[in-house]
Parts: C-alpha cells; sequence; structure tokens
C-alpha cells in the first residue's frame, strides 16, 4: 500500500479526530442509515454471533462540510448494548469515535486491510450511498470493546481523502492483516 493511503488506513488512532483536524472546523457525520438488521455472514461470522440474529447496524460518511471522505459501517450485537453500550444505539450524527476513543474501557482487535473489488459485498452495501463505484478504495474492519463487549467497525477510505493521488490497490492483495 503506497504513502500517503498507509498513513491513514492503518492508524490507529481516532479517525475522528484526525478528520476533526484536517477539517478546520467543517468536520460532520452524515447518517445514512441505522436500524436492527442481519449481519453479512462474514460480519456475523467475525463477532461470533448466529446469522440469523439482528444486530444494531449503523451506516455513515464522514464528511469535510459536505464532501464525504470516510463510509463507515458499525455492526454491534443485541448482547453488546449493555453495561453502560445502550448510547450506541442513539449515536445519530454523532460519531463512535468520541466513545470508543475516550478511555472507558475500550481495547480492539487486529484491524483487517483489503482493497476493495467491485463484486465485494462492502462495496455492493455502501456504494449506493455515494451513487458511485468503490473499486479500488482502501478498506479496513477492527472488532473494537467498549466496556468488554464487542462491535465491529468496517471504513472505506474515499479518493477525495487523498487529493486525487493513484490509490495504488489495482493488483493489490485482497486482504492483508495488519497488527494494530
Amino acid at each position: 500500500m503506497p504513502q500517503p493511503y498507509r498513513d491513514w488506513v492503518v492508524d490507529t488512532g481516532s479517525l475522528t479526530a484526525r478528520l476533526r483536524t484536517r477539517c478546520s472546523g467543517e468536520f460532520r457525520v452524515r447518517l445514512v442509515a441505522q436500524a436492527w438488521a442481519r449481519p453479512a455472514l462474514e460480519e456475523a461470522w467475525r463477532l461470533d454471533i448466529r446469522r440469523r440474529h439482528l444486530a444494531w447496524v449503523r451506516e455513515v460518511m464522514l464528511c469535510c462540510a459536505d464532501r464525504p471522505l470516510i463510509l463507515a459501517r458499525t455492526v454491534i450485537p443485541r448482547a453488546s448494548l449493555v453495561r453502560g453500550n445502550e448510547a450506541l444505539r442513539h449515536l445519530g450524527a454523532r460519531p463512535l469515535g468520541e466513545l470508543l476513543f475516550r478511555g472507558v474501557g475500550s481495547r480492539r482487535e487486529p484491524m483487517e486491510v483489503a482493497c476493495l473489488r467491485e463484486g465485494d459485498w462492502l462495496a455492493r452495501r455502501l456504494g449506493p450511498a455515494l451513487g458511485a463505484t468503490l473499486r479500488g478504495c482502501w478498506t479496513r474492519r477492527v472488532v473494537h470493546y467498549l466496556r468488554g463487549q464487542p462491535l465491529l467497525v468496517a471504513e472505506v477510505f474515499l479518493p477525495p481523502l487523498f487529493s486525487g493521488q493513484d490509490h495504488g490497490c489495482e493488483n493489490a492483495p485482497i486482504r492483508e492483516s495488519a497488527r494494530a
């Protein structure tokens, strides 16, 4: 993965904080959807829940002014919405990163990194929110634990974040693991 993509995609700090700095006060979260839904098969597998069980699914765009830079999908098992985590269902347009990085018993597993192909389910699911294909966009996902309860966050890094630089992933492996 070429620079500056690597600097953004494998960064283990708060993406929200980094975007706030970059956006000079124009950072905002645009809520695309949030509802009880069945997770995708690989999301259910990653969270160790049954595929037929419902989870709280939230999809957002992280924007500078009105320009989307990141698409994010969060999957929260019903069992994770306890012990102080009930507020996760009511984030609306507030960034999830504010909860994950404020030191209230949060930790994370190693992240997974990939370059999306046109047929990947995440590209098919989130692409229509932009009215565009996400092929060639770098993405990462990681299981976070908030107060000991798991939630899965997937983030797609959109080309405007990198000011038109070459993606450098036409021949990239489908999935590579990066230690957080």
